[in-house]
């Protein structure tokens, strides 16, 4: 039986780590591709790799806030 501080953290952890994986499958959506399969594959990534894809995706795959814009 744990502690329920570590409880805590834990369910606060996992809140943090699903919210971060919602987050990143609906900027993938609402985010214009030039490619067709881009959207299929970053998402795929994000479904497979949850943490890694959305970290990816935020760093690497979005476009910049100038772009979106336009």
């Amino acid at each position: 039986m744990l502690p329920l501080s570590i409880d805590i953290q834990a369910t606060l952890i996992m809140l943090g780590y699903v919210l971060l994986t919602i987050a990143a499958l609906i900027s993938i959506l609402r985010t214009p591709h030039d490619r067709a399969g881009s959207k299929f594959w970053w998402s795929a990534t994000i479904i497979s790799l949850p943490l890694i894809g959305a970290a990816a995706w935020f760093l690497f795959g979005a476009p910049p806030l100038r772009r979106r814009a336009r």
